[in-house]
Formats: structure tokens, sequence, C-alpha cells
């Protein structure tokens, strides 16, 4: 019966974390309902102000660059007026996004905080106000900091790697047949396996990052650098070999299952006779639903893994020495 007992407390928690992120909420009902109200208005500003404002000013230069790419003498009319239309689209665009990087940011933060305590048992905090007044935001804002700007880089890179490969796709049709079309055939073979690549690395990234998020607001303060012991942590428990079970599942949680959302919207605009009932109830309760069930599920991954000892078996022994 021990045996059993001990087989049973040091079972992985492979996919548990799944079912226990869906319960967690209900041990402290109060702050995850501050929560998702956070993430229900920062998705519905973010929404409105996109299709208000952002979607039209990137038309407005898209239109700007594609006639000054094209140099047409019958758009003269623009050129006195285009360099500087151009800039202020493109500063209030800038302007846009990182009022919504802000308000990703302190969301995400929010969320992390609120379920880290709750993993921690701490139902003391009944609001968001309460977890910001106790002192443990700032190194869990550094490290969302960093996060936004890792994200911002690994979709870059995929852009990169999309646009390449368009080009090397469109040059070998271009150019019909001989050897320069088995060169441009071969390149654009290997352009597409390294999108692939890219393509893969940040869905993984996706999972660490959010992990990391978990982490620093689980251990707030830890050590000297806080933002790189944090991403740290997180890397090495997504691609510890014992937990590759683990990792896949956090993986669909943090970066497949947030796609699902886009044919629910889709759906919700195309077949609902209401254009705003469709927006609002098919695609934004669902959306903000599924950003608080991935942070969520990211601060229970990592709290369920340190409750294992998976952490101190990826751990290198310097930072167990240290702590």
């Amino acid at each position: 019966a021990a045996t059993a007992a001990s087989n049973a407390g040091s079972s992985s928690p492979r996919t548990s974390f799944v079912a226990d992120s869906l319960i967690l909420p209900t041990r402290n009902g109060q702050i995850f309902a501050s929560a998702f109200a956070l993430v229900y208005a920062h998705t519905f500003v973010s929404l409105s102000v996109a299709l208000l404002y952002a979607h039209p000013l990137a038309a407005a230069v898209l239109v700007h660059v594609g006639v000054l790419a094209r140099e047409d003498e019958g758009y003269d009319f623009y050129a006195a007026e285009s360099d500087e239309e151009i800039r202020g689209h493109a500063t209030k665009l800038l302007l846009l996004y990182l009022a919504y990087l802000a308000s990703q940011i302190a969301t995400r933060v929010a969320v992390a905080l609120a379920a880290s305590a709750t993993c921690a048992g701490d139902r003391r905090p009944c609001s968001l106000a309460e977890l910001v007044a106790a002192g443990r935001i700032r190194g869990t804002l550094a490290t969302a900091a960093v996060v936004a700007v890792l994200q911002l880089a690994s979709s870059a890179a995929l852009l990169a790697a999309s646009l390449a490969s368009w080009c090397w796709w469109t040059s070998g049709a271009a150019a019909g047949s001989g050897r320069a079309a088995a060169v441009a055939s071969f390149v654009s073979g290997y352009v597409l396996f390294l999108l692939l690549l890219v393509l893969l690395s940040h869905i993984f990234l996706a999972a660490v990052f959010q992990v990391a998020i978990a982490a620093s607001a689980a251990d707030e303060g830890y050590g000297e650098g806080g933002t790189r012991a944090a991403l740290r942590r997180a890397w090495r428990l997504m691609a510890a070999r014992a937990m590759r079970k683990e990792a896949a599942v956090m993986v669909l949680v943090a970066s497949l299952l947030p796609v699902v959302i886009y044919p629910v919207y889709a759906f919700a605009v195309y077949c609902l006779q209401s254009g705003v009932f469709g927006v609002v109830h098919g695609y934004l309760l669902p959306s903000a639903g599924v950003q608080l069930y991935s942070t969520v599920a990211a601060a229970v991954f990592y709290h369920r893994c340190t409750e294992h000892h998976y952490y101190e078996s990826v751990m290198p022994l310097t930072m167990k020495q240290a702590s």
C-alpha cells in the first residue's frame, strides 16, 4: 500500500494539469472573475481599435507604398504628400501597437499572478489590485516585456521565412525550364523546409514563453537574473526528455488551441444574422476564455512540475547549489 501511494504521489502529471486548469478558477472565483473581465475588456478594445483604426491606416500605408513602388505617372498628385502621409500613418500604427502591447502585457501578468497565487494555495487576494499592492508584479512585468519582444522577433523571423519562400517559389515558376528552373526549385524546397522549421520553433517558443511568465510569477525575485532565470527554467522544463508528453500537451494548449478561435469567429460572422451579436458572443467570449485558460494552464503546468520534482531533475547543478 505504501509503495502504491508513493507511486501515485510521484506519478507524472502529464495531462492532469489540463483538467486542473479548468478547476483552478473555481478555487478563487472572485479574483478570476476580475481576471476574465480584464481579458475580455482587452480583447474587445483591441479588436475594436484594429477594425476601426489600425486596419484603415494599414490599408492606406499599403496603397501609398504600392503607388511609390509602381512609380505610375498617373498618380503624380500623391507625390507631394505621400511621404508625409506614410510617416504619419506609420507613427499612428506604432503608437496603437505599443498601446496594445502594454495592455497585453498587463493582462497576461495579472492572470499569471492570480493563477500562481491560487496554485500556491493563497486565497487571500480577492482582487487584482491586492496582487499588485503585494509588490510581486515588477519581476513578472519585466519577464512579460522581454517575452513580448522575443515573440515579436519570432513572428518577424516567420514572416521573413514566408516572404523568402514565396519569392523563391514565384521565381521558380517564372524561370520556365532548364538549369535556372532546377536551381530555383531546389532553393525553394530548401526555403520551404526552413519555413517549416521556423514555424515549428515559433509554435514551441509560444508555449515556452507562457511557462516563463508563469515561472516568474511563481518565483518572484528568484536569484539575481529573474527574467533570464525564468526563461531558462521554462526552456529546460519544456525541452526535458522526461517531460516530452507534458510539453506536447502544453504546446497544444498554449499555441494551437487559440487557432480554433478563428473558425469560430468566421462562423459567427457569416452564419449569424446579427454581426454585432456574432462578434461579441462568437469571438470575444471564446477568445477571452482561451487566453485565460492558456495562461492558467501554464501556471498549473509549472507548479505541477515543481511539485513532482521534475524541475529538480532538469535544473543544472550550479542552480541547485545556489538555491
